[in-house]
């Protein structure tokens, strides 16, 4: 039996065990007395009876019951306005939970169908210069040298040859440039498929910029707005739990890791009773798009029997691979061989052993199926390298509760809809305009800021539209140059230096008619790149211009109603960028939130935050007062959780943003109200691992058992009293051990007797 630990965090204890899992005598209550053993010939002989069992192995999976989320997010990069809900709200699908800036919409759908009609443009100016220097490349290569020359001996072989070359050459320009243009109509016909969907979007939030909401259910996550209101495509700005749909989240273990698909068996255990379930299924869509971003979605499993599930709570899911059911059964270390015979030593009546020539089928890691030569009950020897216990005292297997406790040990009201507003510049305050506990509304002025850069940086966007018109102006002024050449007799097509004599003056007009509609296309596209870099030079421009007064002084004002609840800044103060200037809040909730750092008085876990719907406690002045979890603002080190969502519109990968608070954090609802002096409560209380109903023993019995041919290869055991019999009986442990006790996924179950050194 082979047990790799993998990690040691809650909602997840992956033991990846090979093991035989055999029927044992698990569950079965036992009258008899402490059995009198025999007396080993050697230290370490030992027997055990013949059974019946489960040739195969076993995975077990540690999952959490936590609620099914629903992500609600835009489609396209946005401002958020305002966002009307917080944990702990209740909404009903189609309640606004968020709206947008649609005047910044507005400006992404112009800026779109600014770049649709430029790429329209540009992309047939350049099918037209691509058509006409392909009509320049055949009149070059023409007249054919070889039909002219047909009745007469006007030319010479090497000229022949030369023409020849020349229009090999040509003609391979003229291939290379025929498929060119093929490339260009796939890749503008993309380029437009893609502006198309941008418009699209922007064209829905701007005809409706509400964000609502997809399901029913409560309010577990909001974007926080404290470091900007930008949002990107698919980034969520609130999620919705459905507290009475519980699934199964094997957290951790994603499904590009998941390797027991194939297994015949899978239940979960709930209250000691067997459900049996099956794994969620994601589509070839979610499964590429995961692949592509290598970001997976959690393993999550689900029973159509419908156990009750508590929200927070553990469940072990197990995974069991068969080849032989109800088979009788030996270990593996009481298997002899002869060549190709097997054999065992078998205890007769008079106490002694007796050889028998047995017959054998499948077998795994630690048991062998019996098709011959054994029955049922019959005592058969093994060589134990561990000493049979003669002194012990029998201790009954039970189910009982395991739990773990961990600490949230900073805790606060929550305010709903808190904005800190901070500098965009490095400048000094020229004045602050609102003072606390003023009531503020949305386009009222707050603040002032001189910024050394402002100005500048209005001469540099202006230098960058004069840089503009300056290139342009001398492009126009060299292709002028070019046509005048080529009108007054010159050329500045290369193709006409290639050949060493001039063409009949038919083609020579011909081909000086193409040249200069090439020159005209040339400059019609830089004209039209001109018009489209200027247009986005301008409103450049005029964003940085909003709000200064040319001089450097930028004028901040509330994009949110609201009341000014802290100022961090006068007039006259230095600030940097991304300092904060004042706060903003909404209304006080009922909300706290908890914060999940190290402590000197508590064992906290600072990467691990208590489950939606889970119970949490608080204790104030000797009486505990109970509360439930009802969201998250952040997971520590998993700050940018990821989801995949799949919709009508495709399937999305959505991410939370990081809370800010530089470590994992929680909000809860006490079931009485927030305390009016939160100073004199302890820490709050909440499971690190929570199991109910399961089979917890004293760590002492169980015994560590290493392969000494790999030291890697570790099992455990226990000696577990069977009849009038002491034998060795593999067991799966969980990561978690609690004070003295252990608990045990697998092996033994209520009412079995193990020994107990005495």
């Amino acid at each position: 039996m082979k047990i790799r630990n993998i990690l040691s965090i809650k909602k997840l204890a992956v033991l990846g065990i090979c093991v035989s899992f055999v029927a044992g005598g698990c569950g079965k209550m036992t009258e008899s007395s402490i059995p009198k053993l025999e007396e080993p010939v050697a230290l370490n002989e030992a027997y055990r009876p013949v059974e019946y069992g489960t040739i195969g192995s076993i995975q077990v999976l540690m999952a959490t019951a936590v609620p099914r989320d629903y992500c609600n997010y835009y489609s396209a990069n946005v401002n958020i306005s305002q966002i009307y809900v917080e944990p702990g709200d209740t909404v009903n699908v189609g309640d606004v939970l968020a709206v947008c800036d649609v005047d910044e919409a507005k400006k992404q759908l112009q800026e779109c169908k600014d770049a649709l009609a430029h790429e329209n443009e540009t992309y047939e100016i350049s099918a037209q210069i691509s058509d006409t220097q392909i009509k320049l490349w055949e009149s070059q290569a023409a007249p054919n040298i070889d039909e002219r020359a047909a009745d007469t001996d006007e030319f010479s072989t090497e000229q022949l040859e030369k023409s020849d070359r020349t229009q090999e050459s040509y003609s391979t320009k003229i291939e290379t440039e025929q498929e060119n243009k093929r490339y260009d109509k796939q890749l503008h016909e993309y380029r437009v498929q893609k502006i198309n969907e941008q418009m699209a979007l922007y064209q829905q939030i701007v005809d409706d910029g509400t964000l609502k909401a997809a399901h029913s259910g409560l309010v577990t996550y909001t974007k926080k707005l404290t470091d900007g209101r930008s949002a990107a495509a698919y980034e969520n700005i609130v999620i919705v739990s459905d507290t009475d749909d519980l699934v199964l989240d094997i957290k951790d273990t994603a499904i590009n890791e998941y390797k027991y698909s194939d297994y015949d068996k899978k239940y979960v255990i709930v209250d000691g009773e067997k459900y049996d379930v099956t794994e969620s299924q994601y589509t070839s869509e979610v499964l590429v798009l995961s692949k592509i971003n290598n970001r997976y979605p959690d393993v999550c499993v689900e029973s159509r029997e419908k156990p009750f599930l508590t929200a927070g709570q553990m469940y072990p899911v197990y995974f069991e691979k068969t080849k032989e059911d109800q088979a009788l059964v030996v270990g593996k270390d009481s298997i002899y061989k002869d060549g190709d015979t097997r054999y065992v030593y078998v205890k007769n009546d008079e106490g002694g052993r007796e050889k028998r020539i047995i017959t054998t089928g499948e077998s795994d890691e630690n048991y062998t199926q019996v098709t011959e030569g054994l029955k049922e009950g019959e005592l058969v020897y093994y060589n134990s390298t561990d000493q049979v216990p003669t002194k012990y005292s029998k201790y009954t297997v039970t189910r009982s509760d395991f739990d773990i406790a961990n600490y949230g040990v900073q805790y606060s009201r929550s305010d709903a809809g808190t904005i800190t507003e901070t500098c965009d510049y490095e400048g000094q305050i020229v004045s602050v305009n609102v003072k606390r506990d003023d009531t503020v509304e949305n386009g009222m002025l707050l603040y002032v800021v001189d910024t050394g850069e402002g100005k500048a940086a209005i001469t540099e966007a202006k230098n960058a539209i004069d840089s503009e018109n300056e290139s342009y102006a001398q492009k126009i002024a060299d292709y002028d140059k070019q046509v005048k050449d080529l009108s007054e007799g010159g050329s500045s097509a290369e193709e006409n230096n290639e050949q060493d004599e001039k063409p009949d003056t038919a083609y020579d007009e011909q081909q000086l008619k193409l040249n200069l509609q090439l020159l005209d296309l040339q400059k019609k596209l830089a004209g039209a790149d001109h018009t489209y870099q200027l247009s986005r030079l301008q409103s450049a421009y005029d964003s940085i211009s909003a709000g200064n007064d040319g001089k450097g002084n930028i004028s901040v004002y509330a994009k949110n109603d609201g009341k000014v609840s802290k100022v961090s800044v006068k007039a006259g103060d230095n600030v940097e960028e991304g300092s904060d200037i004042l706060q903003i809040t909404g209304n006080s909730t009922d909300v706290l939130l908890v914060q999940v750092k190290d402590s000197n008085n508590y064992k906290v876990y600072t990467d691990n935050i208590a489950d939606v719907g889970e119970r949490v406690s608080l204790e104030l002045d000797g009486t505990t007062i109970y509360g439930n979890c009802i969201g998250f603002a952040g997971y520590g080190r998993e700050a940018q959780k990821g989801y995949i969502n799949q919709d009508d519109k495709g399937v999305h990968i959505t991410g939370n943003t990081d809370s800010g608070y530089g470590n994992a954090a929680f909000y809860i609802k006490l079931d009485n109200g927030i305390p009016d002096d939160l100073t004199r409560a302890s820490a709050v209380k909440f499971s690190y691992v929570s199991f109910k109903n399961v089979v917890v023993v004293p760590t002492s019995i169980i015994h560590k058992q290493v392969n000494p041919m790999d030291k890697d290869d570790i099992s455990y055991y226990v000696w577990k009293i069977d009849g009038d019999s002491v034998v060795k009986q593999p067991v799966i442990l969980s990561d978690y051990t609690s004070g003295s006790n252990t608990l045990v996924l697998y092996g033994i179950d209520e009412g079995d007797e193990i020994c107990l050194a005495s």
